[in-house]
């Protein structure tokens, strides 16, 4: 039997199984941790559209103004805005554009869609002028795996209309945009131009084979062989799941050659780094989109990829970019950076942008505190990402599968975890290090380990966990 471990008048931590507490909140002795989760709670809730409009529910994650949500914003702020509340946007917001990929749009959708329920008309004229990232279809394949991680919601894998999207996008879209394996380094840079579009607003923008919008020409990048590597291996878990193994075994490989053409055409020997895009049929060495190689895991070698993360925390980027900082650096154990970027954020004076309040969210739920639940496995796991700016840090009610947990990390060594509602589920209750044994109980469990992608070593323990009951685990000394 787990013990319930209850907090007194005298304890300086919330008491994080209080019933009457429904609200997210962040508590800490880091005052400036709490100021920039309270501004960004405020700053994604007031970007949220009206329930009625022709829309359906949404929020703004486009450029401010537009009453608008774009693909790359929203496959990016989903996990924010779902740690914050917003899953019926999430969920409708992903329905419309899955719903709107057409053959004639070139097995695209709509890339900016409007509170009135039409495509954006600063970026759409007809099906076929219309501005549109090549790199979109794929990223809101990898945003709905990640949604139903997180709210164990199958819609987002099993849906007849969701996955008729993720089929067409890893088929018949690979195949219309010539982005197979075999093809993509031979590519045109503009494609499927139609005769009466000669004249059109979006000639040279109706496929850009990347997210940087500013370098003409573009033939492939790296970030586009990122996020199809991403898209082609996170459907292959989705398969998986559904138990078609073999099927699922196909797109492992198909995920797997991308990598391996990265890994290998791309790499420069001679300044022992990536190149960042093909353009006019040669190589450009930098670009502003390379952080999207650590964020869909295209780097498996822990030397190369330290060496990227660490050039571009050296490099100036526009907050769009530095949204995805704070998450991918805790994700691969470098805090000191996260925080810092946490920060870099909340002083911007483009903060305003609606993507940055997301990823702050979800860079201090996810990243700091290590939330990440995984409906696959009915597992939640934890892992404190503290730094000596934040000495302790509880997070209350978050929404989690079809409940709410909260955690409080005493410290980077002592974790205590309650689901406030919902099912049993298991905690992964995580710590970096190698620990032989974890506490739970007072009795000494012997602990499993893995390793991230730079070769950080944390070691865990599982634990079955019932709704109102607190658990507290931490390492043996």
């Amino acid at each position: 039997m787990l013990s319930i471990v209850s907090c007194t008048s005298s304890s300086p931590y919330p008491d994080i199984t209080d019933e009457a507490s429904k609200e997210l909140r962040l508590s800490s002795d880091d005052t400036t941790l709490v100021s920039m989760f309270n501004w960004a709670i405020w700053s994604s809730n007031r970007f949220v559209g009206a329930d009625d409009d022709p829309v359906g529910p949404w929020y703004e994650s486009a450029l401010p103004d537009r009453a608008a949500f774009c693909m790359r914003d929203i496959s990016h702020q989903c996990i924010g805005e779902e740690i914050n509340g917003h899953r019926r946007q999430n969920l409708n917001m992903m329905t419309r554009f899955v719903e709107n990929i057409s053959e004639s749009k070139d097995w695209c959708s709509y890339w900016e869609i409007n509170k009135y329920n039409l495509p954006a008309p600063v970026d759409y004229t007809s099906d076929q002028d219309f501005w549109y990232n090549l790199n979109a279809n794929f990223d809101v394949l990898n945003a709905c795996y990640r949604l139903f991680l997180w709210t164990g919601d199958k819609t987002y894998i099993e849906d007849p209309q969701f996955d008729r999207f993720h089929r067409l996008t890893l088929n018949e879209y690979v195949e219309k945009w010539q982005l197979q394996v075999d093809r993509i380094m031979r590519r045109p840079s503009i494609m499927n131009v139609y005769p009466a579009s000669e004249g059109s607003r979006f000639r040279d923008k109706r496929g850009i084979p990347s997210y940087d919008e500013g370098v003409p020409g573009l033939h492939v990048t790296s970030d586009l062989l990122a996020v199809i590597y991403k898209a082609f291996d996170v459907y292959s878990k989705i398969l998986q799941y559904r138990g078609n193994r073999q099927l699922a075994d196909e797109y492992v490989r198909k995920a797997e050659s991308y990598r391996q053409l990265y890994d290998s055409v791309w790499w420069n020997p001679a300044t022992q780094t990536y190149y960042y895009a093909f353009v006019g049929y040669d190589f450009l060495n930098d670009g502003g989109c390379a952080m999207f190689i650590p964020w869909y895991g295209l780097i498996k070698d822990p030397v190369r990829l330290k060496q990227l993360l660490e050039r571009l925390s050296e490099k100036e980027i526009n907050i769009e970019m530095r949204s995805y900082y704070p998450m991918s650096y805790y994700r691969h154990g470098m805090n000191t950076h996260a925080y810092h970027y946490l920060e870099d954020l909340y002083a911007d004076k483009r903060r305003d942008y609606p993507e940055a309040a997301s990823g702050m969210i979800e860079g201090i739920v996810s990243g700091l505190a290590g939330v990440e639940p995984d409906a696959a496995e009915n597992i939640i796991r934890t892992c404190p990402r503290l730094t000596e700016a934040t000495p302790w840090v509880s997070i209350e009610n978050i929404p989690a599968f079809a409940g709410t947990i909260s955690v409080l990390h005493v410290s980077e060594q002592k974790t205590s975890f309650v689901i406030k509602s919902g099912k049993d589920v298991f905690w992964r209750a995580c710590f970096r290090g190698d620990h032989p044994t974890i506490k739970c109980d007072g009795k000494r469990i012997d602990a499993k380990k893995y390793t991230d992608e730079l070769e950080n070593v944390y070691s865990f323990i599982d634990i079955p966990c019932k709704p109102g009951v607190m658990i507290t685990a931490e390492v043996a000394r």
